[in-house]
């Protein structure tokens, strides 16, 4: 019966120390998403991992510790649009019809847009993809097809959009780079 005993404090131990680390873990989360130091898609790769654990009462730990909640995490999981082009990019033609896969809102990208002669034309970034195409074509940008590069945040869209500024050099863009 002692060994018993035992072993049933020393799993009551593991299982603490488990549920420590996990709080750690999602505060220290959720702290970096509020902070703008992690995107959308850094919470959603946090959020996978941690789901695939199976642990029970997760959904609800989660919750305690993150602004977005644990089902607006899966349904986006289950419905945001996978990357369609080379290396796990975004493509596409313009006009965008609802069903094309683009990046989803809050996603982090460099984008390119190509004229009719698939030459690049304009080179920019953006978190809100559907929304700044629109923005473009309304300012006069003529571009028939497009290609989102996905980013970790903002930083690393800065330093991806200086290089690809400098390598494509798009004739619509004002300057060579950042």
């Amino acid at each position: 019966m002692q060994h018993i005993e035992l072993l049933m404090k020393r799993e009551k131990k593991v299982v603490d120390s488990r549920l420590a680390a996990e709080h750690q873990m999602l505060h220290r989360v959720g702290s970096a998403h509020r902070a703008g130091e992690i995107d959308e898609t850094d919470l959603m790769s946090a959020f996978v991992r941690y789901k695939a654990l199976g642990i029970p009462g997760r959904s609800a730990r989660w919750n305690e510790n993150i602004d977005t909640p644990w089902g607006r995490m899966e349904h986006a999981l289950r419905y945001a649009p996978r990357p369609n082009g080379p290396e796990g990019t975004w493509v596409g033609p313009y006009p965008l019809s609802l069903q094309d896969p683009t990046p989803s809102r809050g996603t982090s990208v460099v984008y390119i847009l190509f004229n009719s002669l698939n030459e690049p034309c304009y080179l920019g970034s953006t978190k809100n993809f559907r929304d700044r195409l629109r923005t473009h074509r309304r300012e006069g940008k003529e571009f028939s097809s497009w290609q989102a590069y996905p980013c970790r945040g903002r930083e690393h869209a800065y330093e991806l959009e200086d290089r690809l500024l400098k390598e494509r050099l798009p004739h619509l863009n004002k300057k060579p780079g950042r």
